[in-house]
């Protein structure tokens, strides 16, 4: 079986997620990994998904392009990619940056993540009248200090003028 990466946009209507998924179980895909929601008005669906027939599932998706006015794009994803582990990480971190917008929060925030070796593996922002707000997930290489984290953090929040909490997150045991 093969994966896929399927990424699907479209202005927000009710529906589009009942269409795109129901060509994915018509076509026994099984759905593996997925990121769905609305920015501002349009909807936005990112779906890693397991399955034999993805050439029939790339017809299916043409239609369902042309008929429901979407933009649809599909990948394999190579096996030898899917599996690949990353041991370089070992700790989860949970940042929220809050503050007046202004132009270069997001490139700050993750230049400096960057800098670090820190992986943002979710990213996710959020803008009212009076504040705005980026929640992010990221992962922290094994041979990084909370420490040097908190001190780059500060002088972050300092030149942005914004707040910045950075939080571990308690591996479960399941």
């Amino acid at each position: 079986m093969a994966h896929y990466i399927i990424t699907a946009f479209g202005e927000d209507r009710p529906g589009i997620v009942a269409k795109v998924t129901k060509i994915l179980y018509e076509n026994g895909f099984n759905i593996e990994d997925s990121s769905m929601t609305r920015l501002n008005n349009e909807f936005t669906i990112m779906l890693i998904v397991k399955g034999e027939n993805g050439e029939s599932l790339k017809t299916n998706f043409e239609n369902l392009e042309k008929n429901e006015n979407l933009t649809i794009s599909i990948k394999e994803i190579p096996e030898d990619i899917f599996y690949k582990e990353d041991k370089r990480y070992k700790t989860i971190l949970n940042i929220v940056v809050y503050g007046a917008d202004r132009p270069g929060i997001v490139y700050n925030v993750s230049q400096t993540l960057a800098d670090l070796n820190i992986n943002i593996s979710d990213l996710r922002t959020e803008k009212t009248p009076d504040l705005y707000i980026m929640f992010i997930e990221a992962e922290i290489p094994k041979d990084t200090q909370l420490e040097e984290i908190q001190n780059r953090i500060d002088r972050l929040k300092e030149s942005l003028k914004v707040d910045i909490s950075v939080n571990p997150v308690e591996e479960a045991e399941l």
